[in-house]
């Protein structure tokens, strides 16, 4: 069991946020993980793996803060750690779960209560103090009960009792992370000099450090570049200095938009892979450092060739990498919907609806890959078998209701089209191409009120859109108002709609072909009736 603990002299600094990075990697991998959340005046670590994992709260009431006071109040020590662990269950049915140690049921008052009544002068002031042999012992049981490949630990900020166990007791390895301001370099270095001081040692054991800054805005222009380099060159100098040489590797993990609104995993299934992604990914490695299996090892790489092929920009690279990781590993659902996408892109739509039929066996009922075989089936004009596809999502999603609508439309049924499209609004009333649907279904019926209703809002909610100037002349042509028609067919015209878009209403253009002005309009912007009104 290989321990590492997160640690920052300061919060806010993307401390479990690293952590739950490295959770969740080694969860892709079907590593065992354990992870403890210790730092137990600001709990929570569960929150950073809500994407991915399943927390069962009914099952987790206890957690470590009852464990020591337990121990330090009533001299409790249980056989087993059963009752204070819970497990998060993993979403993506390919990745192993992950047994947790709470730091307790935070949301209860009682928990308060015993993190401020708890005696830890008993523990590790008193004279017959039994603090290290209780951790100790805690570690011991972890081992024992769950036998974890890796033991990781978000460990209480500052310089305590708690984080000097976490630090010395547990660790086999740790990683210290700091942003960079004066306050987090003084305790940075205050902690790194007792971490590396021989005369400091306890057990005579002496973890591996690894120091992170994190928080700094990526780079994008030259000027910037050469500040980076300057603040990463001034933290090297200063860790060196305070660990007496032996820490000479800074690592950074970058910050952005996505992670100053909110603390977003980066590294997990649902994560937009970015520059960011690799920040954890080069901290990973550096954690691993061979610890993997042969068989983990070709995982391992296969991930490395999907993550840089979700940041390729060249499809015929992209679809390189991914056929690279998808003979090392064909088991992750992950690298079939990636490749789908890229087929799909370039158009090559029975490929694409191979590999998300083939994701689709994988992970069964995953909302994306139904979404897109429903639009490949719908493109490839067999309405049934889209139709089929897009009725099994649970998601009231603005597309499913809008390819549905005209899938069934497309089939004659437009009153079951009216009804797709009427769900969909009332799930996603700002969405402008459902009320264009409805629009024109609404338009066919004669029903011009409610027509004119649903085109202006949609108008509203879009206006450079030009399909729904055209669906709005479409109505008033209909209506007898050509002048009207020919006022918002020619706007919708300007904004460059083609044959394509109108050809859905070819059975009204069809009277209009003889009309010299009609003829005149579409010449002045090059669009040929025929192709209007072909099949």
């Amino acid at each position: 069991m290989k321990t590492i603990t997160f640690y920052s002299y300061k919060g806010g600094v993307g401390r479990s946020l690293a952590l739950s990075n490295m959770a969740i990697k080694l969860s892709q991998l079907n590593k065992k993980v354990f992870v403890i959340d210790f730092d137990l005046e600001a709990p929570g670590l569960q929150f950073k793996f809500e994407e991915d994992y399943e927390h069962l709260k009914n099952k987790c009431q206890l957690g470590l803060v009852d464990y020591i006071h337990g121990f330090a109040n009533e001299n409790i020590l249980p056989e087993s750690l059963e009752d204070y662990t819970c497990e998060l269950r993993a979403k993506n049915i390919n990745d192993t779960n992950i047994q947790f140690l709470s730091a307790g049921n935070f949301e209860q008052n009682d928990y308060w209560r015993k993190l401020a009544t708890t005696k830890w002068s008993q523990l590790f002031y008193s004279k017959n103090s039994y603090g290290i042999r209780f951790f100790l012992d805690l570690k011991a049981k972890i081992e024992k009960e769950y036998n974890p490949d890796y033991l990781l630990i978000d460990s209480r900020t500052g310089i305590t009792d708690i984080s000097g166990i976490t630090l010395k007791i547990f660790a086999d390895e740790i990683v210290i992370l700091a942003v960079n301001n004066t306050e987090n370099l003084f305790g940075t270095n205050k902690i790194i000099t007792s971490l590396t001081s021989s005369e400091n040692e306890l057990l005579n054991h002496s973890p591996k450090i690894h120091f992170v800054l994190t928080r700094l805005p990526f780079p994008k222009e030259p000027e910037e570049k050469a500040q980076e380099f300057t603040i990463l060159k001034r933290w090297e100098k200063e860790i060196f200095k305070s660990s007496n040489g032996k820490i000479q590797d800074v690592s950074i993990i970058h910050t952005d938009k996505q992670v100053n609104h909110k603390e977003i995993v980066k590294i997990g299934d649902k994560a937009k892979v970015n520059t960011i992604t690799y920040d954890y990914l080069n901290l990973f490695e550096k954690l691993i450092d061979g610890n993997l299996s042969s068989e983990n090892e070709t995982k391992f790489e296969a991930e490395h060739l999907f993550n840089k092929a979700l940041v390729e920009k060249d499809s015929l690279l992209k679809l390189e990498l991914l056929n690279k990781a998808i003979l090392l590993d064909p088991s992750r659902y992950e690298y079939f919907k990636e490749r789908g996408f890229t087929y799909f892109l370039s158009r090559q739509i029975d490929q694409a609806i191979g590999d998300f039929s083939r994701a689709l066996e994988i992970k069964p009922g995953d909302t994306i890959c139904l979404l897109y075989l429903g639009n490949l089936f719908y493109n490839k004009q067999d309405y049934q078998k889209a139709i089929e596809y897009l009725t099994q999502i649970d998601y009231q999603l603005a597309w499913k209701s809008l390819l549905l609508g005209m899938a069934y439309n497309n089939q004659g049924n437009p009153q079951k089209a009216e009804e797709c499209f009427t769900e969909g609004i009332q799930h996603n009333p700002e969405d402008p191409e459902l009320r264009n649907a409805r629009a024109d279904i609404l338009r066919r019926k004669g029903n011009y009120e409610d027509a004119l209703i649903d085109i202006y809002k949609a108008i509203e909610l879009a206006p450079d859109k030009g399909i729904w100037f055209a669906t709005l002349a479409e109505i008033l042509l209909n209506m007898g108002k050509k002048e009207e028609f020919y006022l918002n067919f020619n706007l919708a015209l300007s904004k460059n709609i083609n044959e394509s878009q109108l050809r859905s209403a070819k059975d009204l253009y069809a009277k209009l072909k003889d009309d010299e002005r009609f003829l005149e309009l579409l010449e002045k912007y090059q669009l040929d009736i025929n192709e209007i009104l072909k099949d």
